[in-house]
Order: structure tokens, then sequence, then C-alpha cells
């Protein structure tokens, strides 16, 4: 029995023993293999024990069985919100998949292709890339890295290539020999510069182009590769071929320079490629501020004036598109941009009234007792007639304008002139004979003959119509009753007839006014019939006045459709285009469809006369009338999605061509223009504008002028200095 304990207690000793051994080694097998059961059996006690005493008996609650149904329901609502503002920011962040090819990707929705510069012009000309910017007609990203380089391992680098350049330049025998040592030469005025100071940079350069399918993507890289090849840019474009990846990005906004092609370029070449952004826009001098770049934010100024073709324009856009506020804006600046300017609006709803009203402009009402005589004629300043050619005549002109209107005048009560239209154009012309007016030019400035004068021409006609009698004693009875009628037909321009104004002389001037409205008198902004026919009437007689003025004159004619759908008076509209620019008038167009610009003959010709061309938002510009007007698919697209004026964009945009050039803009004004456009009259009064309470403005300056003599008298030298803000006047004793 003692013995069995013996052996059993030597059994136990040597377990112990051996678990020691292996606990005391545990990179053994079996050391580890016992540290991880303990590991195991630790993590399920500790484990057990903490369910146990964490565990709570409070039973789990479903919120769906306490809250009531519509507040379920608006939770559901939101977080499908959340939901779709969750997906519409990956989807602007990133394309929800890329399809890599060898020279193109399919990035989200779009295809693109990624450009790199394999090499640069040594010394670029400013604005070397304004080609590119230009393309409105491409979408395309460009992305320039340009790290500053050490200048002294720069120096030493352009050492080594002048070196080597020079060295393969003296020991070619060849023609090419010639190309070597142009470049070496190229390199070492390259490297005395860099001596001289001048900061040197690493430039990469990469240009994603962007389309819908595959052949508009070959189409408009084939463009942009065009665009870097030629003057002024000189550059090497290649496609990333199997490095589209890394080539994307690398023009990333953000991102680095992933591709690795990288060259050297001095502080000229950089400024050269920033200028070509700011080279892109239009900066004419004397001109007004259109707009701001839609792509570069650099100002779009324009001077219509400044045109060879001619000085007219037209704005177009649907209602609320921001046309009527972008016309108002650039009617105010044109006007302010020169004292030796005249603005003249015309237009039939009374859209105008506030502009007018802010601008003190001398209110000229139509329908009132204000005289307009259809029949004025003007002369025609000498250098105007040295500028003309030989076959013009304004006398004969001025006879198409007068018939075209009597012609309206009948076409409006439902008359037909039929052969009595010879008649008339007898009586027409007598009437300016008698008036010593025939078409010497220097007989023009006599007085005009009116309607009332011509009436008299009829009545000698029913008393004596022999006199006016061409070849057969048969023609007087015809002359008789044709007079008789025109008589009674003419009536409405006697005293007391409904257009008594318009049959005697007119009693308005614009040569002594800087602004005037001309107020059709419409009644709550309705249009009558006779309302093409008053606008013909008013063109003809600005037309006639801007013949006499030296000064430049802006004519706006808004709602200009109901002039361009009449045919009888555009053959004298036509006329008034060709003939604009040579008395200094811009006459410009504002409606809101282009229908009419080609319903006639006459309308296309006037639209061929307008060199600068304004489109907000049209949602009828389709193909065909984006080809009537020579615009691509990508700026038709422009015209139809931009933006219409509303106060919390603060901005529109419109596509404006001059000369055929196109560009995107985006329409703002500042803070008092605003105030000025949307001024009331009827809710407002001149006082609340900017600018009108003068009066302490004035007070300061006077301050100023009597300190100035003061010091002038007592020859003291103190320096005045006024704060810009209009503030009180400081004197620097220390100055």
């Amino acid at each position: 029995m003692r013995s069995v304990r013996n052996v059993i207690l030597q059994a136990s000793g040597g377990i112990l023993g051996q678990l020691t051994e292996w606990l005391l080694n545990p990179t053994s097998p079996e050391g580890a293999a016992i540290y991880a059961i303990l590991v195991v059996t630790l993590v399920t006690g500790g484990k057990h024990l903490w369910g146990r005493y964490t565990d709570d008996d409070e039973p789990e609650v479903d919120f769906s069985d306490v809250l009531d149904e519509k507040t379920l329901k608006e939770g559901h609502v939101e977080g499908q919100l959340l939901d779709d503002i969750s997906e519409s920011h990956k989807t602007v962040i990133a394309p929800a998949a890329i399809e890599w090819e060898t020279r193109a990707a399919h990035v989200g929705e779009q295809w693109t292709t990624t450009l790199y510069i394999a090499d640069y012009a040594d010394y670029p000309n400013d604005g070397y890339l304004s080609d590119l910017f230009e393309l409105t007609d491409v979408e395309f990203d460009l992305t320039a890295h340009i790290t500053p380089k050490n200048q002294q391992r720069a120096r030493n680098e352009l050492q080594d290539i002048a070196n080597d350049l020079q060295v393969d330049a003296d020991l070619e025998q060849s023609v090419r020999s010639a190309y070597l040592q142009e470049r070496a030469n190229e390199a070492a005025a390259t490297y005395k510069a860099v001596e001289s100071g001048a900061n040197v940079f690493d430039q990469g350069m990469f240009i994603t182009v962007r389309a819908d399918d595959k052949d508009d993507l070959r189409d408009s890289v084939q463009k942009v590769k065009s665009a870097l090849r030629d003057d002024p840019a000189n550059l090497t474009p290649k496609t990333a071929i199997c490095r589209q990846d890394l080539a994307l990005q690398s023009a990333a906004p953000i991102g680095d320079n992933e591709f690795g092609r990288e060259s050297i370029a001095l502080g000229g070449a950089i400024g050269a490629l920033l200028s070509s952004p700011h080279n892109a826009t239009i900066l004419e001098e004397g001109g007004v501020e259109f707009g701001i770049h839609k792509d570069n934010q650099s100002p779009v100024v324009i001077d219509p004036f400044a045109r060879d073709s001619g000085y007219a324009m037209f704005t177009v856009g649907d209602t609320g598109s921001g046309k009527s506020f972008g016309s108002k804006q650039n009617f105010i600046r044109s006007i302010e941009q020169s004292k030796d300017r005249i603005g003249i609006i015309l237009e039939p709803l009374n859209n105008w009234a506030g502009v007018s009203e802010a601008l003190d402009a001398k209110r000229i009402t139509v329908g009132g007792t204000l005289g307009l005589n259809p029949l004025e004629i003007r002369q025609t300043p000498d250098h105007v007639q040295r500028a003309m050619g030989e076959d013009a005549s304004p006398f004969n002109e001025k006879l198409d304008d007068a018939m075209s209107f009597l012609t309206n005048f009948f076409a409006l009560r439902g008359i037909s002139l039929g052969d009595r239209r010879t008649t008339l154009e007898l009586g027409l012309k007598r009437a300016y004979m008698r008036n010593s007016i025939s078409d010497d030019i220097s007989t023009h400035s006599n007085p005009s003959p009116t309607i009332r004068e011509m009436m008299d021409v009829f009545e000698d006609m029913v008393d004596e119509p022999e006199e006016f009698v061409v070849r057969s004693d048969e023609e007087a009875g015809k002359i008789r009753e044709d007079a008789t009628w025109l008589l009674d037909q003419l009536r409405p321009f006697e005293e007391e007839g409904r257009h008594a104004n318009l049959g005697k002389s007119s009693e308005f001037d614009i040569r002594d006014e800087k602004v005037i409205y001309l107020d059709l008198a419409q009644q709550e902004g309705s249009v009558d019939s006779s309302t093409a026919l008053t606008m013909q009437l008013l063109i003809s007689l600005v037309y006639e006045r801007a013949k006499e003025t030296d000064k430049e004159v802006v004519f706006v004619i808004d709602e200009a459709r109901y002039i361009m759908q009449d045919a009888a008076s555009l053959a004298f509209l036509e006329t008034v285009f060709r003939h604009h620019r040579h008395h200094d008038l811009s006459i410009r167009l504002v409606t809101q469809t282009v229908d009419e610009f080609f319903e006639h003959a006459e309308s296309e010709a006037i639209l061929d006369q307008c060199a600068v061309k304004q489109f907000h938002r049209l949602d009828g510009m389709d193909e065909e009338w984006a080809e009537e007007f020579g615009l691509n698919h990508a700026q038709m697209r422009y015209v139809q999605d931009a933006v219409p004026g509303n106060e919390d964009a603060g901005f529109s945009e419109a596509l404006v061509g001059v000369d055929g050039e196109w560009r995107g803009i985006k329409v703002q004004a500042m803070s008092k223009e605003k105030q000025v456009i949307d001024f009331d009259p009827a809710e407002q009064t001149r006082e609340t504008l900017p600018g009108a309470d003068e009066e302490a403005v004035t007070t300061d300056v006077q301050q100023f002028r009597e300190e100035l003599e003061q010091q002038a008298a007592s020859g003291e030298s103190q320096a005045v200095t006024a704060k810009p803000d209009g503030g009180q006047m400081e004197v620097d004793e220390d100055a």
C-alpha cells in the first residue's frame, strides 16, 4: 500500500515538474499551448462574469410601439433625405466607377482623355494659352504644377545641359550641327538668366478633356491639341498612353504630380502662363463692363462704338432671365462712361420708368400734345457726307420713311391705298418742294413740311388738279378724286384730331439732354395696334436728330418685337441700321424671342448689322437657331442652361458675342447700381437714391477749398488729407 502511494506521488510529482518546466519555457510548443489554454479560459470566464453582473433584466422597448404614426413617417422621410444627401455628396466627390482604357477613361457618366505637355517653349509669349481658354465648345480642366527649385542646384543642372549641348554641337559634322548650336545657345542664355537672379521652377502641365461620348471626346481632344501646338502656345501635347490613371490624378485640383513629367521653367515663363486666363477675356479701352468671365473671373469690357462693322447690338432672353436687368445696367454704364454721350430709351410697357426717373431723364409723352413731325428731315453733317457712298441719298431715304409711316397708318385703320398711293407720293414730294427741300443735302436745313402742309397740297389738287397732270387731261379727274379721299382719311392729323400732335412740327431736341425717355403713354402697360407705328415714328425722329449732334447716342429699344414683326416698317429700319454708325448712333434692341429676326429678309439684314449679341437664358434656343447665329453645340447648351436672374444667386448668366467671338459671362451689379435699376418712382422718392443727397458732400468740398485758400493766403505749407469715405478733413502738422 505504501509502495502504491509512493508511485502515485512520484507520478504526480513528475507531472507537476513537467508542467512547471513547460510554463517556464513558453517558447516551446507545449508551453505555448498551455498559455493559449489559460488565455482562452480566462477570457471565457471573464466574459461569463461580466455578463452575469451587467445583465439588465429590463425588457427591450421597440420605439415603433410608443411613437405615433406621423412621427415615424416623418422620421422615415428625414432618413431618406439624409441617405439621398450622402449619395449626392459621394457623387460630387468621386464617380461611382471608373473604366480605364489605353487612351481614355470612362469616369462616371463622361469620357475623359488626359494629356501632358512633353516639351515647352523656352521663352513663351505672354498669355500663350489664351487660345485654349477661348475654346467655348470644349469642356476641359487644366492643372499646372509649379514648384520652386533650389537656385544653386538649378544653376548646376542648367550648366551641365548647356555644356553637353555645346560639346555635341562642336562634335557634330553635319546639317544637324546648326540645330544643336542653336539649342546650345538657348541653353547658355537660360543659364545666364539664372546666374543673373532669375527664379527657376519645376513645371508640369496636364489637361483633362471631357465629353459625353467617345466621338465627341475624340474631336475635342484634337481641338485642344491643335490649340496647344499652334501659335502662340507652341507646346508639344501628348496623350498619357496606358497611364491615364496617373495623369488623371495629376490633373486633380489638389492632387500631386503622380505622373512625374516635369520641365525646368524660368519665372518669365510662369508669368506668361498665369496671364493666359486673363488674356482670354475681352478688355477694350473706353468700353464698359458687360459682366465677369465665367471661367477666370476677369471683367469682360466691350466698347460697342469700337466696332468696324457697326455699333448696334441686341439682347434676347426669356422672361425672368435677367435680360432687362442687364440691359438697364449696360445702359447706365454706357451713358456714364462719357460726358459726350446721350442716352435715349424707347419702350412701350413703362418698364424703364424707374431708371429714367432715377437718371433724371427728360420724359417725352408721345400720346400727349408734344409735336412730333413724321416728315421731319435734318441736314447730314459734312463729315458724314464724306463717309457716305456716292449713291447715298438722305432725301430718298426720308421719302421712303415717310411713305412707310403713312402706309402703316392706313393699314392700322384697315384701309388699302391701292392706286391712290401714287397721288399720296406726289403730294408728299410736292410738300417738300414747297419748302425748297430736294436731293441737295444743303436744303435739308430748311424747315420740314408737316402732314397738315401736305394736306394743303391735296386741297390744291382738288381746286386745281390740272397743275398736277403729267401727260393727259384725263388724269385731272382721278387726281381730284384721290385728293378728296386722302383729305378725308388724313383728318385725324388736323388740330382737333386724334393725332393732332403728329400733324405739326417736332417740339423736342436731343442735343441739350443727357437722358431722354420716350413714353408711349400706354394705359396700364397695354399695347394696342398703333404701337408699331408710333415706335417707327420715334426711331425715325431719333435718327434724324442723331444726324445733327456731334455726340454719341445710345438708343435702347425694348420690346423690339413690335417693330420687327411689322414688314411695312422694316425697310426704313434696315436703312437706319445700315447708316447708324455714320451718325455715332448705337441702337440696342431688347426682345424675348428670336423668331422675328428671321421672318423677313430685312430683319435678317438688321441682325447682321448687330456687332454685339447677348443671349440670356433662352429655352427656345434649339439647333436651328444656334446654326443661324453661328453657335456650336456647347454654346447652345450654355444659353439653354444659363442661370436666370434672381436675388439668391445674385447674378445671371449670359453668352455675349463680339465680332463672332463668344464669351460666357456672369452679369451682376454693384449695390448702388442695383438701387438705381430697381428704383420704383411709385413707391420711392429720388432722395432715396445713392448720391441724391449731395449737400453734405458739397459742404465738405467747400470747406476743403476754403482751407486751401486760407493756407495759400498765409503762405502755410501744411498738407491736407481727405478721408476717402467723406469724413472730416484732417490737417497733418508733421507733413
